[in-house]
């Protein structure tokens, strides 16, 4: 209740609130109507005022149209009037021209008549260009005709002047010409253009070759090959009388002694064509080659005296722009304002004589020359008959043998010295003079017809060098044939050497379009086979040699063998006596690097032929086994000391011990194998010589033992079992058993073949060959040692 006590009073004032709001809005109401009785008013007021500017903007249109053809009436009657005027004045201008053009040409006719060559030649620029005005109106008939008169009055103007150069080389004298002709007559022709200035100098050179013409025109007695030196001569006594007598008549910008020049090459070119095309295949190729390298000499003299960069440019020269205005007053001609700028001064024809001395700048080098190109064949065919007469006179019986000591190899033991045939070094230096002697004149097509030439030369040479070896040996050769052969690998090894050498010398002066082209891989492959062959041939000599000794061995009863082995058998001093004898020439000829080839591939085929000879012996017993073990031991001895006493204490190289070591060392485990007192089966022998021999090998080495009548097949056994263990006790039992009878028996040879086991490798390690370690002599594994020497 006590909150509803005030309520009364609150009703009230929202009574008085709602009364008030009431009066506000009654009071908009009404001003709103009068608000709206103004705005009509209003509106249409101002739609009043539209429609009076909306006139207002028709009439001030229509004003402006008129305005506007008003304009345009105006300015057409003005453009027509501008028209008017410009033809009027094109018009009045041609009339001025076409009268100075009149003028002109009649005063350049007289001058010319005059021979007042200075005053023609400005005149002629005036000329020049007025009549480059009138050549769109060429058309209209009295034009075409005024332009025919200005080109009669230039042709006749240049005919005079043609007639008056003549007259300065002794021709018919029409008219007495002043001291100062030439400088003024040299304006006029710059003035004429640059094709009337060619055409003077080269009339004027065409008149002083008619004496040279008359003298070497071919077939007169002076044009030959062998006078071609006068030629020269000539010319050089004709720049100098040109210098005394006409150097003052034309300026030095003409060039006219290079022009003279030039010409004169071309018409020597024509008569050398003429000459050779007749006689190339007569003529003597010395004397071609001796006139060309002259021509070439003489060409490169003219192209250092007359160089194209001492030619002056166009840009060099800066040609002032000279008005006639005052010149043209001199010449009587009226109207000088609308001649204008010079077309042409007298520097700028200096500029365009310069830049047409550019353009037309002569080419010396090969000028001559090269029409020597299409014929040197015969020169080629030449040098090719020179080059195999060389060959042909180095006969197997005439071709000298000499010592040449290799120092392209910095280890002594790589080089040494080895004997050569003397005519390769003859033949490479006649290879050489032909190459010099083309590079002087050719460096293109025929110089490479000489490389093939030279190709063609050494595949001949090879063939001829093969040609000295024995084409089937049976038969050791004597010390002579030896020597032969070493010669041929010495000079085939000198010539491979060379031809690498020859080649790079080659390419320094041969085209590059030839570079990939130029090489002696074939003939270098020719010389590797022939180096092979003839290695081959030694090899089989001493081969050869051996023949009797294996032939002792094989007539030996090993089956039956029952003598004591104490000493090496009658054939081992034998093969030892025949390896020193036949090592000996052979290392006295052979550089050191083919001395150890030879001995590389003799041991290869020894070792492969001892082997087959101990097949051949069909039943060994073990006391022939046990003999044949002690020779095989001072075989393989006598093959590692033969080489080294033969090259008089050389060091061989570790793969040769090696080899012999290993390969000698089979047969040795063969021969023990063969000398076990105990049966012993395909798997115990496959144990002791390694399990990569195959079944066949095994089977015909068991078939070389002597075995007692009943005896069981020693390689029945079950191959199953060839790793079997219980077998290597038996082999230990017949090794240690052979051991006690080998150092019994032959105590001696042991104790020797360990003391050149010891000095074998001392010398190994000397050699730098550190890692290498050599088994010791009784203790070695067959099949541990490096493979076979290369």
């Amino acid at each position: 209740e006590a909150s509803l006590g005030g309520l009364d009073d609150f009703v009230e004032k929202l009574k008085a609130r709602q009364k008030h709001n009431d009066e506000d809005i009654r009071l908009a109401i009404r001003r709103q109507a009068a608000t709206g009785r103004r705005a009509r008013a209003d509106l249409d007021e101002a739609k009043s005022a539209v429609r009076e500017l909306f006139e207002r903007i028709k009439a001030i249109k229509a004003k402006a149209e008129q305005s506007e053809e008003l304009v345009s009436d105006v300015c057409r009657d003005i453009k027509s009037l501008d028209i008017a005027k410009r033809n009027l004045t094109l018009t009045v201008t041609a009339l001025k021209r076409l009268v100075m053009l009149v003028t002109a040409l009649e005063q350049l006719r007289t001058l010319g008549s005059c021979r007042k060559y200075e005053e023609a030649s400005r005149l002629i620029h005036a000329v020049d260009e007025l009549a480059g005005h009138f050549r769109e109106l060429n058309h209209v008939n009295r034009v075409a005709d005024l332009l025919e008169k200005k080109s009669a009055i230039l042709d006749d103007l240049k005919q005079q002047l043609m007639d008056d150069y003549v007259s300065v080389l002794g021709g018919p004298v029409r008219h007495e010409l002043p001291d100062d002709w030439g400088t003024s007559a040299a304006f006029c022709v710059d003035a004429l253009g640059p094709a009337m200035r060619r055409e003077v100098v080269t009339q004027f050179c065409l008149r002083i070759l008619e004496d040279y013409k008359d003298i070497f025109q071919p077939p007169k007695e002076a044009s030959g090959l062998e006078t071609a030196e006068r030629r020269f001569s000539w010319l050089d006594r004709m720049l100098h009388k040109y210098e005394e007598k006409y150097a003052s008549v034309f300026p030095e910008l003409w060039r006219v002694p290079c022009s003279l020049c030039e010409h004169f090459c071309h018409v020597t070119r024509q008569h050398l064509v003429e000459i050779l095309s007749t006689s190339h295949h007569t003529v003597d190729p010395e004397l071609m080659v001796r006139v060309l390298r002259k021509s070439i000499d003489y060409e490169n003299k003219l192209a250092r005296k007359y160089p194209v960069d001492d030619l002056p440019a166009k840009r060099d020269v800066q040609p002032d722009a000279v008005d006639y205005t005052s010149g043209a007053v001199g010449f009587g001609l009226k109207y000088p304002d609308v001649l204008g700028k010079a077309a042409k001064s007298q520097k700028q024809s200096a500029a365009d004589a310069a830049a047409d001395n550019a353009q037309f700048a002569p080419r010396f080098r090969g000028i001559i020359s090269e029409c020597f190109d299409a014929y040197l064949s015969s020169w080629v065919q030449h040098e090719e008959r020179q080059l195999l007469e060389v060959l042909a006179a180095t006969g197997s019986s005439t071709d000298k043998i000499t010592t040449q000591y290799d120092e392209s190899h910095e280890d002594e033991d790589e080089g040494g010295s080895g004997c050569l045939y003397a005519s390769a070094p003859s033949l490479f230096a006649a290879m050489k003079m032909s190459m010099n002697k083309c590079s002087g004149f050719s460096t293109h097509n025929t110089l490479f017809d000489v490389f093939k030439v030279f190709q063609k030369v050494m595949a001949q040479y090879v063939d001829k060098l093969s040609k000295r070896l024995p084409d089937r040996i049976t038969a050791p050769l004597d010390a002579s044939t030896v020597k032969a052969v070493c010669c041929v690998i010495g000079t085939a090894e000198y010539c491979d050497e060379t031809m690498p050498v020859f080649a790079e010398q080659l390419l320094r002066v041969i085209s590059s379009e030839f570079e990939d082209r130029v090489t002696f891989s074939q003939e270098q492959e020719l010389l590797g086979n022939l180096m092979h062959r003839a290695n081959q041939v030694l090899v089989q000599s001493v081969n050869c040699s051996l023949d009797e000794s294996f032939m002792k061995m094989n007539r030996t009863n090993w089956e039956k063998f029952a003598q004591e082995v104490g000493d090496h058998s009658a054939y081992v001093g034998e093969i030892s006596e025949q390896l020193s004898k036949h090592f000996a020439p052979v290392a006295a000829s052979l550089s050191k690097i083919h001395y150890r080839f030879f001995c590389d591939k003799f041991v290869q085929t020894f070792v492969k032929r001892y082997i087959e000879e101990i097949y051949k012996c069909k039943k060994i017993s073990e006391q022939g086994a046990q003999q044949l073990l002690l020779d095989t031991t001072l075989i393989k001895t006598t093959l590692l000391e033969t080489p080294v006493v033969a090259g008089n204490g050389g060091k061989m190289q570790t793969a040769y011990s090696n080899y012999v070591l290993r390969e000698m060392g089979r047969a040795e485990t063969m021969l023990k194998v063969l000398s076990s007192p105990d049966v012993v089966d395909a798997s115990s022998v496959i144990a002791m010589l390694g399990d990569d021999r195959p079944a066949a090998e095994i089977s015909r080495l068991l078939a070389l033992r002597a075995t007692a009548d009943g005896e069981h097949n020693l390689f029945a056994g079950n191959e199953d079992d060839r790793y079997g263990s219980s077998n290597m006790t038996a082999i230990g039992s017949t090794m240690k058993n052979f051991g006690d009878s080998l150092n019994q028996t032959g105590l001696k040879a042991s104790e020797d073949l360990k003391k050149n086991f010891m000095d074998m490798k001392k010398n190994v390690h000397k050699l730098g060959f550190s890692g290498v370690n050599l088994p010791s002599f009784g203790g070695r594994k067959a099949g541990s040692s490096s493979g076979a020497p290369q």
